[in-house]
């Protein structure tokens, strides 16, 4: 038991067969009066919490039985009772699955013979249907490179006005064009994909210009795009010395031109004397 004061206190208990002593210390009295509980007080709390022997055996064997009933249950599983309706019942599912299949099938049948008599008449109804055939949306109209100009090419894809001068000045300056590969010796063109423009272009060989050894001026012979000035000089000193030149192979034999050279100038000279 405790008793709690005002003041800050010690509590000290001592046991005793007879009786209980609590020595109370304060702080101004530290020799404070003992106050004994007397021994009749105690007894009559022992009798409060008396049983006889027959509550304690009758106590012990209601815990007893508590505690069994609670490991019977949580140790043993009272199995169910098997039911002898149970393949009776799984029956009549598979029956009722398979009637339901069936009106699902019939309901189907139903629907698909009804499209097809509705889709029969309409058939009926209308005319005889007659291909027309598929048409192109567009046609692609081929340009020839050495006739065409500016205003054509700019028709033509990855074409500006720029780029369609620069085409038609190299051109001018070279005669006309004989391969699209020389597409490339034009700076702007280096971008494009020139087998691209097989679409789009064509070449006619027949329009190239021609240029006469023997009769073409110092300029025009300089103008062109394959031969320089060096070459225009031999070529001219050659035809004051000697006489005019007849073929290729004494044109390279004249200027030490390599072969590379006299093969691209092949479609664009001619040797005659007037």
């Amino acid at each position: 038991m405790f008793l709690f004061y005002s003041r800050p206190l010690t509590l000290s208990i001592i046991h005793h067969p007879l009786s209980i002593n609590i020595h109370l210390f304060t702080k101004n009295r530290p020799d404070i009066l003992t106050t004994p509980f007397s021994e009749s007080y105690l007894c009559s709390m022992k009798t409060r919490f008396h049983f006889t022997r027959g509550e304690w055996a009758a106590a012990l064997l209601m815990l007893t039985i508590i505690l069994a009933s609670n490991i019977f249950y949580f140790f043993y599983d009272i199995p169910l009772k098997p039911s002898s309706d149970v393949h009776r019942y799984e029956a009549q599912f598979q029956q009722f699955a398979l009637e339901q299949q069936r009106l699902e099938d019939s309901l189907s049948a139903i629907r698909h013979q009804a499209y097809a008599s509705r889709a029969k008449s309409r058939s009926d109804t209308l005319p005889p249907f007659k291909s027309q055939g598929k048409k192109p949306l567009y046609e692609i109209i081929k340009i020839d490179l050495n006739s065409c100009d500016t205003n054509d090419l700019v028709t033509v894809p990855q074409f500006g006005s720029k780029r369609a001068a620069k085409l038609v000045e190299y051109r001018d300056k070279l005669g006309g064009f004989h391969s699209l590969s020389q597409l490339q010796e034009v700076y702007v063109m280096q971008s494009i994909d020139t087998m691209k423009l097989k679409d789009y272009l064509y070449i006619n060989k027949q329009k190239i210009i021609k240029l006469n050894i023997n009769t073409a001026t110092y300029q025009e012979l300089v103008s062109h795009p394959y031969i320089d000035g060096y070459l225009t000089k031999l070529i001219i000193h050659h035809r004051e010395r000697n006489g005019p030149i007849h073929d290729l192979d004494e044109l390279q034999r004249i200027t030490h031109a390599y072969p590379e050279l006299i093969e691209k100038l092949k479609p664009y000279v001619v040797f005659s004397d007037q």
